[in-house]
């Protein structure tokens, strides 16, 4: 296999490289999933488009309510970055268990998402923060939702001479949240089900705002809507944990493959849920926060 390789410098360069719509061009950042691609053969790009060197794509920046991430911050630097710690919890605990050191150091938050896999552990943290994305091309710049991004296993709705250029997560007053996935093993492992919850809550437990956001358990990650929707002005407490298990078992669809059945996904989607609605009520009892192991 042979191909050319550029490397721009800015975002302008960049899309005006992937512009070119007479050759077949491959962008790559990390490379940790594209390089696995190639040497098995599923991608056979005539170009590619190194992006590690676009220096205003590394950036994690507070804004006004929230803070706006660039696509090739890395999996190493979220997990230790303050500003995700203080008041992004789910997405530091996410990113602090994508696959191993040596991925985390390489592999990007926009390569997670441009893969588009359902198990993609920093996926549902994005969906529990409202999170933005701003996509940009030669013509111009659009946003969606995280939540509209995917279309299916490794499908998006980035057109070809796209990219994305900033994730935009939002900050709500006395928001907690937490993240967990359970694999086949401690590290290295893709997720059998992994799950983001935030919620808000005041002086009382009062849920004013819940995301309750799942991977691993439908073709694309999934927010629970159902589930969100009960939660939201309820007053939190280990009452209502087991009704909102079943309210999220009529929202998920997972799949048999080769690492679970659809039935024991179900069931740790539950578990998931009730471990991790617990372990957020006991931190606030406690005036703590979960914080990334």
């Amino acid at each position: 296999m042979s191909f050319r390789t550029f490397s721009p410098r800015s975002e302008t360069e960049a899309l005006e490289l992937l512009n070119d719509q007479s050759e077949n061009i491959l962008p790559i950042a990390g490379g940790t999933n594209v390089l696995v691609d190639l040497n098995q053969r599923k991608l056979a790009p005539r170009v590619l488009v190194n992006l590690s060197r676009i220096e205003e794509w590394k950036q994690i920046e507070p804004i006004e309510g929230g803070l706006e991430i660039g696509p090739l911050v890395t999996h190493s630097e979220l997990e230790a970055n303050p500003l995700i710690i203080k008041s992004f919890v789910a997405l530091a605990m996410a990113a602090s268990v994508v696959g191993s050191p040596q991925i985390r150091n390489r592999g990007t938050l926009g390569g997670n998402l441009q893969s588009a896999s359902p198990a993609a552990d920093c996926v549902p943290p994005l969906l529990a923060f409202d999170a933005m994305l701003t996509l940009v091309s030669s013509s111009g710049k659009r946003e969606v939702r995280v939540s509209d991004f995917f279309l299916g296993v490794g499908k998006t709705l980035l057109r070809p001479n796209e990219l994305i250029s900033r994730i935009t997560v939002k900050n709500y007053p006395n928001q907690i949240s937490i993240f967990k996935k359970v694999g086949l093993r401690k590290a290295l492992a893709i997720s059998l089900v992994n799950l983001a919850v935030s919620l808000e809550l005041d002086e009382n437990n009062q849920c004013s705002k819940a995301r309750v956001a799942f991977g691993s358990v439908a073709p694309t990650p999934i927010r629970a809507k159902g589930a969100e929707t009960f939660l939201e002005g309820q007053i939190i407490n280990y009452d209502i944990i087991k009704d909102l298990t079943r309210i999220v078992e009529q929202e998920i669809s997972p799949i048999t493959d080769i690492r679970a059945t659809a039935t024991y996904r179900r069931y740790l989607a539950k578990e998931l849920l009730i471990e991790l609605m617990i372990n957020l009520i006991k931190n606030r009892e406690e005036h703590k926060w979960p914080k990334p192991s």
